[in-house]
């Protein structure tokens, strides 16, 4: 598919595509000569990038950040000073907790089932 663009007075393209369009376009001529473009759509087939489905980041179960009270999906930040202290990515990010070391668990830590046997 083609489109039409004129390139204004500060060299910006403007898209045009009905006479209404080429009427404001007009208003553009310099020298006595409208300077018209022709642009090739790209095609509607999408790119492989495109096709590709993004999982959501891991979640750190039972894991609360202490920035924003919120799960803790993807890194985990894991203050190395405190007791028991926890960022997500985002609060990290805004150098939050930043006067402490922090671990880095790129992955959940594996979920441990605890059994208990009683005996008489």
């Amino acid at each position: 598919m083609l489109w039409l663009s004129v390139a204004d007075a500060d060299n910006d393209m403007i898209a045009f595509s009905s006479d209404d369009e080429l009427m404001e376009a007009v208003k553009n001529v310099n020298d006595g000569m409208l300077r018209v473009f022709i642009h090739e759509k790209p095609s509607a087939v999408p790119s492989v990038l495109e096709s590709v489905h993004v999982l959501p980041e891991p979640l750190h179960a039972g894991v609360t950040c202490d920035g924003c009270e919120g799960e803790v999906r993807g890194i985990r930040y894991r203050c190395l000073v405190c007791d028991d202290y926890d960022l997500c990515g985002s609060c990290k990010a805004t150098g939050m907790h930043g006067d402490h070391e922090m671990l880095t668990m790129e992955h959940p830590m594996p979920a441990v089932s605890v059994l208990s046997v009683v005996t008489w």
